[in-house]
Parts: structure tokens; C-alpha cells; sequence
């Protein structure tokens, strides 16, 4: 009797370990269906995902390359190198001397002139000491304009033996254009360092007052180691300290406007004129 009654439990106990292990099957398969329906879900992204991961790391190296590769074409063409030059603010260079100065002629290559400006105005300054300063600018595809500003020429000097400018910075130059209406300079053969500070603070003058100069004198009392006597070509004549030139001429034109007759302006101490042979003053 007890034999049959554990022969019962035996089987039911056999009979739920079989079922619970038909069920662990039946889930495993579950599980596996679900995971492999995922993947299948899943791998169009992933390819997707190589492919742009892939095309990006080709575009990292192709972009590059062609970008160099259209630069050295674009170097060796025709259009990197200019073919028209226009010259703007010279005044007593020519437009030639300029583009000999600069470098900005026809056949030179845009993106120096354009992209390395400062290059070129130093070139510019060190190859013609009239030029103060170069800008060029891309008027076109293979178009440039070349903006000068000039070291003022304030007149002509005996340098050396031989005639030269002179220019506002005090430094000389040779003449190599036609001259016209420049200021000349006396009394300065052994007083180089005076000569400088009369043409920097000649240089200062408006261009209207420089172009009524004739002559620069350098005449020195015992005094007054400054005084310049200065002529111009409304017949007057104009004492001044070389050290303060610039700022004393500015009056000229005013001075000029109350006087009758031609005669002396002095602007050495204050400013006032009197005619000439007029011992009063």
C-alpha cells in the first residue's frame, strides 16, 4: 500500500518536471524568434550606419585632395596671373614706376598681390623711396587696382655732386621724370641734418601752399641758428624757425589776404608782414 503511494508521487513528480521542461523549451525557442527577429530588424541599420561611417571617412581623405588638386590647376592657368593694372593716387610717379615698385604688373600672380599685401608695400617702399604705402585690390577676374600713396616730392636738391629730389622724409632720390615747378635749396651744403628737418616739416605743408614756394633758404643768425628764408612766387618772403614751419605757414594764405604789396611775412616770433624797404618794422 505504501509502495503504490509513492509510485503516485513518483509519477506525478516525473509528469511536472517533464512539463516544466517542455516549457522551458517551448520559452527558449520564444526567446531565440524574438532575437533573431531583432537582428534581422536591425542589420539594415547597421549596414546603413557602415555605410556612411565609410563614405565619411572617404570624403575625410577625397575633399582635401581635390581641393589641392584644383588649387595647383588653378595656379598653373592663365586666370591665377593678371592682365590688366590700373594705378590710382600717384602723383609724381607714373603708373609704370609704380608697377615696377610693386611688382603689380601684367603676368604677376593675383593671390600674392591680393592675399600678401604687406609684402608687397614693403617691396614697394625698399624699391622706390617715393612710395609711402601700396594696396591692390580685385577689380575683376584678372583685373587689379593699385592704390599709391606718395612720400610728397618737396623739391630738388645738389646731392652728392649731382642734382636729386628731395623727398618729405628727408631721404633723396633720383630724378628720373620731366621736372616742373619744384622747390629749390640753398645754404644747406654742410647742414645735412637741418636739410632733413626743413624737408620733414616741408613735407607737412598743403599742397597749395608747397606749390607757392620757390626757394628754400637756409640763413642762420647769431640768434637764431633755425631761421630759414623762404621765397615764394607771389614775390613775398617769409621768415620762419625750421622747427616750427609747418605749423606757422598754415597762416600764410590769411596773412597774404591783408597785405597791399608784396613784402616780408615773419613768422619767427608771432606773425605779422611789412613791405619791403619798410624800416619801421
Amino acid at each position: 500500500m505504501a509502495n503504490h503511494r509513492d509510485n503516485r508521487e513518483h509519477r506525478r513528480y516525473a509528469d511536472r518536471l517533464a512539463t516544466l521542461e517542455a516549457q522551458s523549451v517551448i520559452d527558449g525557442r520564444d526567446r531565440f524568434k524574438k532575437r533573431h527577429q531583432g537582428l534581422k530588424k536591425g542589420l539594415p541599420k547597421l549596414r546603413a550606419y557602415q555605410i556612411k561611417s565609410n563614405l565619411g571617412r572617404a570624403l575625410t581623405v577625397l575633399i582635401p585632395f581635390f581641393i589641392v588638386l584644383l588649387a595647383m590647376i588653378y595656379v598653373v592657368s592663365p586666370f591665377s596671373k593678371v592682365n590688366q593694372v590700373k594705378v590710382v593716387g600717384n602723383e609724381d610717379l607714373t603708373a609704370k614706376q609704380v608697377e615696377a615698385a610693386s611688382g603689380a604688373k601684367a603676368g604677376a600672380f593675383i593671390w600674392r598681390l591680393v592675399f600678401d599685401q604687406a609684402a608687397v608695400s614693403k617691396q614697394a617702399q625698399q624699391n622706390n623711396l617715393q612710395v609711402k604705402s601700396i594696396r591692390v585690390s580685385l577689380v575683376g577676374p584678372r583685373s587689379v587696382k593699385v592704390h599709391v600713396v606718395e612720400n610728397p616730392v618737396i623739391g630738388i636738391v645738389t646731392h652728392n655732386g649731382h642734382q636729386e629730389l628731395l623727398l618729405s622724409t628727408g631721404k633723396y632720390q633720383k630724378i628720373s621724370n620731366n621736372l616742373t615747378n619744384f622747390i629749390t635749396y640753398a645754404g644747406f651744403a654742410k647742414h645735412e641734418g637741418m636739410l632733413t628737418e626743413t624737408a620733414k616739416q616741408v613735407g607737412q605743408l598743403s599742397a597749395t601752399i608747397r606749390q607757392g614756394i620757390s626757394q628754400v633758404t637756409y640763413s642762420p643768425t647769431s640768434t637764431d641758428d633755425e631761421r630759414l628764408k623762404i621765397y615764394m612766387n607771389d614775390g613775398n618772403t617769409v621768415l620762419a624757425n625750421a622747427s616750427t614751419l609747418a605749423q606757422k605757414m598754415k597762416y600764410y594764405p590769411s596773412i597774404v589776404t591783408n597785405m597791399n604789396t608784396a613784402g616780408v611775412i615773419d613768422l619767427q616770433v608771432g606773425a605779422y608782414s611789412y613791405a619791403y624797404g619798410d624800416q619801421s618794422k
